[in-house]
């Protein structure tokens, strides 16, 4: 309990409590711009990738041909859904129960049916019910083809990857931000023992003072204002020892005037009782 009264351990709680909430703040910040950065990003590449199917599809006349070629594209996390009329629907080359289910979702949506309907691009983070546990976002950009058929192109991907990473990303901050707060807690104490060091010895050295030893010196350090504490209280004590010896030398030149005098003398204090008295000779 001592040493968080102490002026150490002030210091010390002070610059641990200021890091530790600078931290906090920039961990919050730090989370929330990477998980922003990461969804731009997959909306940014779904985007690209679903005007380049767009492009695709309207330059060939072949819609197999197309559709095939759309496909390559593709990378593995990425899943595509192309509704033309909106009564020809045509997946990836893996169709899985969730496509299915994605595919409804997506047609009856009303925000991304305006890639059908409305010939407008359309992009949207959408959450999946509880029985598959994800969500994931979608991008509709619509096309024509040249038989004058119109549809869209619905291309999305998983969340889960960018939560994932969004993990990671977390716990390396939380493991930077604990190193950083052990360091901090070691840089703090060190600085607060160091400016504390020559605070101790003044207070050491007042002590030896008011016991009557004015010789005693505080070791200057530092040229900083703490040591040019130290070398005010240095004079200080020399001041003193000075005075206290002239207020001697006086008082014995007093008391020999006084003892040499042949009348009686009487002192006064200011309240007016005796403060000496010499009979006469």
């Amino acid at each position: 309990m001592r040493l968080w009264r102490s002026v150490v351990g002030k210091l010390w709680m002070t610059i641990l409590l200021l890091v530790s909430f600078v931290l906090f703040i920039l961990t919050i910040l730090l989370l929330q711009f990477f998980q922003n950065y990461f969804i731009q990003q997959v909306e940014n590449n779904l985007l690209n990738t679903g005007q380049k199917i767009s492009r695709i599809l309207e330059e060939h006349e072949s819609l197999s041909l197309g559709l095939e070629i759309s496909r390559e594209i593709l990378d593995e996390e990425t899943n595509l859904v192309i509704v033309i009329n909106p009564n020809e629907v045509y997946y990836d080359t893996e169709i899985t129960e969730q496509d299915f289910y994605l595919k409804d979702k997506i047609l009856n949506d009303r925000k991304l049916n305006k890639a059908l309907s409305a010939n407008e691009v359309i992009t949207k983070e959408m959450l999946l019910d509880t029985e598959y546990q994800d969500s994931v976002f979608t991008v509709g950009v619509p096309f024509s083809l040249s038989d004058e058929r119109t549809g869209a192109v619905y291309i999305y991907q998983s969340l889960q990857v960018m939560k994932q990473t969004t993990e990671q990303t977390t716990k390396l901050i939380f493991l930077a931000a604990f190193i950083a707060i052990v360091l901090t807690t070691i840089f703090a104490f060190f600085l607060s023992t160091r400016i504390t060091s020559p605070l101790r010895k003044m207070r050491e050295a007042a002590f030896e003072v008011t016991k009557g030893r004015f010789e005693t010196k505080v070791p200057i350090l530092t040229h900083d204002e703490i040591g040019e504490l130290a070398t005010a209280f240095n004079q200080m004590g020399r001041q003193l020892k000075y005075q206290l010896n002239a207020l001697n030398q006086e008082k014995e030149q007093l008391s020999s005037i006084l003892s040499s005098m042949a009348d009686g003398v009487i002192t006064f204090n200011r309240d007016g009782t005796i403060f000496n008295y010499k009979p006469s000779s």
